[in-house]
């Protein structure tokens, strides 16, 4: 979550099983490389608000590469460089987020 306060830029994907998810800030990022990305709503006891997760398929990543430079690729993490987050629509989504899936 330290990684996402300040992230205007990238989305960093985290590989679970054949999904790449996203979270926060990179959720968004993400929602908007992938409209069609699932969302989920995950409450963590050590942290006090909900989080937003995006998820993306293998193969839908692996498309996706095959037309774009990834910043990084390590087996289990990924970094896609966006366009600059504009914060105040991250706002409004994340709002929305939360109040339908919570």
């Amino acid at each position: 979550m330290a990684r996402e306060k300040d992230n205007e830029r990238y989305a960093y994907l985290y590989g679970v099983g054949s999904y790449w998810m996203a979270f926060e800030h990179s959720a968004y990022q993400l929602r908007r490389l992938f409209p069609q990305s699932e969302t989920s709503i995950i409450r963590f006891v050590t942290y006090p608000f909900p989080v937003v997760m995006a998820a993306v398929s293998d193969a839908e990543l692996y498309a996706y590469s095959r037309r774009h430079i990834l910043r990084v690729t390590a087996p289990d993490r990924r970094v896609l460089t966006t366009e600059k987050l504009p914060v105040e629509r991250y706002r409004e989504w994340h709002r929305a987020e939360v109040e339908e899936l919570a």
